[in-house]
């Protein structure tokens, strides 16, 4: 269990190295946006758990971007990974601006409790809203709160897990 946490420490500091110290220049000239997330899901096969949240936005214009959006949950009995096609409308208010989303993908994840371990495998439809403030032109601090729908059945659980709702907090990274 540390060793999974010391791991996942690992990839997020290696992640925001990479984004500070690439050239900004370069990514204002590129039309791909990334992000980051941290926080939790709630109503999981596990109850509540920490999760991580990684995307890509290419932008089509300066309101349209479409990505991928990946998913990592790595829980005490759960783990969950989640990749999803995700599409955003940005709708700029000053220095904030709110980001409805919405998408279409596959989740899988594994249960692993005392008397049994279990896996299986879904579609997942997340959707939700991003409110980002701007600190400057290229990078933004956003809150994002997300519903995902997905059809998990695990063996000796008594209801499915259908519907997680996720509280996320991280960075936006603009061209």
């Amino acid at each position: 269990m540390i060793d999974k946490w010391i791991k996942t420490l690992l990839a997020i500091m290696a992640l925001f190295i990479v984004f500070f110290l690439s050239n900004t220049q370069a990514r204002a000239e590129s039309p791909w946006g990334f992000g980051t997330d941290i926080g939790f899901l709630s109503d999981t096969a596990d109850d509540t758990v920490f999760t991580l949240s990684f995307q890509g936005d290419y932008y089509l214009d300066s309101e349209f971007s479409i990505g991928p959006q990946l998913l990592i949950t790595p829980g005490e009995d759960l783990t969950q990974v989640t990749l999803a096609g995700i599409s955003r409308f940005h709708i700029p208010l000053g220095t904030v601006s709110i980001v409805p989303f919405g998408g279409l993908g596959m989740v899988y994840a594994d249960l692993d409790s005392r008397r049994s371990s279990d896996s299986d495998v879904s579609y997942i439809f997340p959707f939700g809203a991003t409110a980002s403030f701007n600190v400057n032109r290229t990078i933004s601090l956003a809150s994002t709160l997300m519903l995902t729908f997905q059809d998990l059945n695990f063996k000796n659980q008594r209801d499915s897990d259908n519907v997680n709702i996720g509280l996320l907090f991280g960075f936006r990274f603009h061209p």
